[in-house]
């Protein structure tokens, strides 16, 4: 039997990704079947379990790489980052990030299982806010920890409406209030 090449093996493991972005997107995790997974692939279910063996081996590395992508977009220029990069679309990596919230709440197998790996979102906004108040541009007048937990929340109500649809103008007003928000206090003039 011919040996499969890795190049072979890793595309066909970004396409079973790729496909149950696209499931997920659509019906949820919860609700996506195996048989979706076959159709939208167009492999067998043998195949996709070549790669994963489950369906929430799936979900969890599907998880890791969208939370990996959006902490490159943090680091790379905040909440105002995530936004821009998808003004326009209604990306599918978004369903995953909301699903994660939800498997957590629900799935002590998938809690046990994520643990730490959403702290890759936290990192990147804690490294984000430190260089940014290093620089004068965030306030420092209250906690690093809760402006992480501040932004954590924005990053999490703006991927929400992202998935509902609201306007790209909407967005960037919002993510104007919330850089407002971070903006040092004015300073008084001595009297």
């Amino acid at each position: 039997m011919p040996r499969v090449s890795d190049a072979h093996k890793a595309a066909r493991h970004s396409q079973v990704l790729n496909a149950a972005r696209a499931c997920f997107a659509r019906r949820g995790y919860q609700a996506t079947t195996i048989r979706d997974l076959e159709r939208e692939t167009g492999m067998s279910s043998g195949a996709i379990f070549n790669y994963f063996d489950t369906k929430l081996d799936i979900f969890v590395a599907l998880a890791e790489e969208d939370t990996a992508h959006t902490a490159r977009l943090w680091s790379a220029g905040g909440l105002r980052a995530i936004v821009e990069h998808h003004t326009g679309a209604q990306p599918a990596y978004t369903a995953s990030y909301l699903e994660v919230g939800r498997q957590l709440l629900t799935d002590p197998d998938f809690r046990a299982r994520w643990a730490r790996r959403g702290d890759l979102i936290v990192e990147a906004i804690r490294n984000h806010l430190r260089t940014q108040q290093e620089q004068g541009l965030v306030r420092t007048d209250l906690p690093l920890d809760d402006l992480v937990t501040y932004s954590a929340i924005h990053l999490d109500g703006i991927t929400l409406q992202m998935r509902l649809g609201t306007t790209p103008t909407q967005l960037v007003t919002a993510v104007d209030l919330y850089e407002q928000a971070l903006r040092p206090p004015p300073t008084s003039p001595p009297a």
